[in-house]
């Protein structure tokens, strides 16, 4: 699946950048592509950025091809979703969530002052 304008592949060289010194809350997406579940769960967060554009980042993070962000997080299985407000992380989401579900958290825990 190709990136799209609201949900952006992420790499170890702007991580620190985009992520971490960041203002703006981040949800980070690990899968690889050999996987059918994380590719599930890559659609519907696909759908679910699109709402919330102007207020969250949401990247893609291949736990092979960014092997040294996944080890950061001590993500080891997909799907995995890690939600950050201001650098530190708020949420760690590990295998299936719905969308209804990925909203409520959002609105919870991102998007609440």
């Amino acid at each position: 699946m190709a990136p799209t304008p609201n949900y952006k592949f992420l790499s170890t060289h702007d991580f620190e950048n985009r992520v971490i010194e960041a203002q703006t809350p981040s949800v980070l997406v690990f899968g690889a592509k050999w996987s059918g579940n994380a590719e599930i769960i890559d659609s519907m967060v696909e759908r679910v950025s699109a709402e919330h554009k102007d207020q969250i980042e949401f990247f893609k993070v291949d736990i092979e091809e960014q092997a040294e962000i996944s080890k950061f997080f001590g993500v080891y299985s997909i799907p995995t979703i890690v939600m950050l407000k201001e650098g530190e992380v708020k949420e760690f989401i590990k295998g299936f969530i719905s969308a209804p579900k990925l909203r409520k958290q959002l609105s919870e825990v991102l998007l609440s002052e």
